[in-house]
């Protein structure tokens, strides 16, 4: 079957089919209100200037403790292969640790855990930066990002991936030249100071290519980057069957955020009308009231007949009070984020509180592993970009630069990629695991020794290897030599 030719136009087709279906999900709405609910903007549309508006916003404690949950603990990446040589392994890890660090990586993770919390799914773009010689990644919206088979949430199972892009009109202009005449068109923009740019990302012959296109011209021709994996990282917080669009955990308690802040706005209200009585006056007697201190008012009739009194309405039924207790404090139970796990219990029994802590995280290991799942997905794809762009350069290793050859890395090479809290590769436990290892003998040999612990520990390991090595060489060599003098000699007395 002939492959169709791609343009400019077929491009926009698959966006304007993708955003029916976004439209379909009601997905730009829900978005623009989730995140309206998380800042505290519960109120937006309703016109009722007489009406007090209280926010009472567990919205936004809900999905922060959320996020603390997952990223309370640094997330380390720890590589490791048996096809490519170790210098080269570490070589690559001290890259991405400069990658991570130039690019802001760890705050930029805590965005992404914020957009699926609040929108359900959390995106990242990756590309190799030629002018700054590094990988820089961008965060990417839901409504941003367009899958070509929308029934699946699989990043590497797409036949494509569209990357959608607000630019500036004058940016747009000095950024492409060569495209002026599409800031002419009056028709295809949100707004008249920005201009949709399409990245659409496909594989050939197993590669990755990619094209740059606005409604009316190719920004970008067809580039092949040599890469196997797409560069795009994605999560769901709560996969949805049939869709690549997951459910965040702000939609589920919208509805309580609202019934709450009803409940107050009316209890405000009932207390702002009722709060002081109200005094009746006899109007056969007294025309008007004057509520001034030693004010004199005239009378018709005996002035000791009563002329006035007043009237103080019931108190507010205290059930209000406790539906409105009840449903924030359910709500922050079925989303497990309870008083032991927020810290607001007095802390008399110390384990009972650790215990409930420990219990009310554990809902959250699918969100965990949708995590450690994306920054595994990241290493490999910085790795793919680094094997593909990096070439030879010198990196410094162990207080040296060695020259290290990216390019050589057999991308067929199994890289084992480890995600976890990093305290599982903190250097203090792993001295202190290589230490009992060595002491009770399980690991006798100094070079293995020295190999696996932390090269920040120990700076010229890799010199004291070298060194190793030489002696023991030498020591063979010498005891090689003896043998054979000794087998000559012992074959003269003979």
């Amino acid at each position: 079957m002939r492959e169709e030719k791609l343009t400019c136009h077929s491009i926009w087709q698959e966006y304007q089919r993708d955003l029916a279906y976004k439209n379909s999900l009601n997905l730009f709405d829900k978005t623009a209100q989730h995140h309206n609910f998380f800042l505290g903007r519960q109120w937006e549309g309703l016109n009722a200037p007489d009406l007090e508006k209280p926010v009472l916003n567990f919205v936004k404690r809900v999905v922060n403790y959320l996020m603390s949950v997952l990223m309370v603990q640094d997330v380390a990446i720890n590589l490791k292969s048996k096809d490519t040589e170790i210098t080269l392994v570490d070589a690559l890890e001290k890259e991405m640790e400069k990658i991570n660090e130039a690019s802001r990586f760890k705050a930029k993770l805590r965005n992404v855990i914020k957009n699926a919390a609040i929108d359900g799914d959390g995106a990242m773009y990756m590309r190799y930066n030629p002018e700054e010689d590094t990988v820089e990644s961008e965060i990417v919206n839901s409504t941003n990002i367009v899958f070509g088979d929308r029934t699946c949430p699989e990043v590497e199972k797409q036949p494509y991936i569209i990357i959608v892009k607000k630019v500036n009109r004058e940016l747009f202009k000095q950024q492409y030249p060569h495209c002026k005449e599409e800031v002419e068109y009056s028709f295809g923009w949100e707004d008249e100071d920005t201009v949709t740019v399409l990245i659409r990302l496909y594989k050939k012959g197993g590669r990755v290519h990619f094209m740059q296109t606005t409604e009316h011209q190719i920004v970008t021709d067809e580039t092949n980057t040599g890469q196997k994996l797409y560069p795009v990282v994605f999560m769901n917080w709560e996969a949805v069957r049939g869709s690549y669009h997951g459910m965040g955990a702000v939609e589920t308690i919208i509805p309580n955020q609202i019934a709450v802040n009803k409940l107050w706005a009316m209890a405000l209200l009932y207390q702002k009308n009722n709060a002081f009585p109200k005094i009746f006056i006899d109007k056969t007697k007294l025309d008007k009231w004057n509520s001034s201190p030693g004010a004199v008012m005239g009378v018709v009739g005996n002035p000791n007949d009563a002329v006035a009194t007043s009237f103080r309405a019931g108190d507010m039924a205290v059930q209000l009070m406790a539906i409105v207790d009840k449903t924030i404090s359910y709500t922050k139970d079925f989303m497990g984020a309870n008083d032991a796990a927020l810290g607001n219990v007095s802390p008399v029994n110390t384990s009972a509180i650790v215990a409930l802590q420990k219990s009310s995280v554990a809902p959250l290991e699918i969100q965990k592993m949708a995590l450690y799942q994306l920054v595994e997905d990241y290493a490999r794809i910085v790795y793919d970009i680094v094997r593909h762009y990096y070439g030879a350069r010198f990196v410094e290793l162990d207080g040296e630069s060695v020259f290290v050859d990216f390019g050589a890395i057999d991308e067929n090479a199994k890289l084992v990629v480890d995600i976890g809290p990093s305290e599982y590769w903190s250097e203090t436990a792993q001295m202190n695991t290589m230490d009992n290892l060595f002491e009770k003998g399980i690991v006798d040999d100094a070079i293995i020794y020295l190999e696996n612990i932390p090269s920040r520990v120990l700076p010229n390991k890799n010199k004291i290897i070298k060194l190793l090595k030489e002696k023991i060489e030498q020591e063979q060599a010498e005891m090689t030599e003896n043998y054979l003098i000794a087998e000559e000699e012992e074959y003269e007395d003979v």
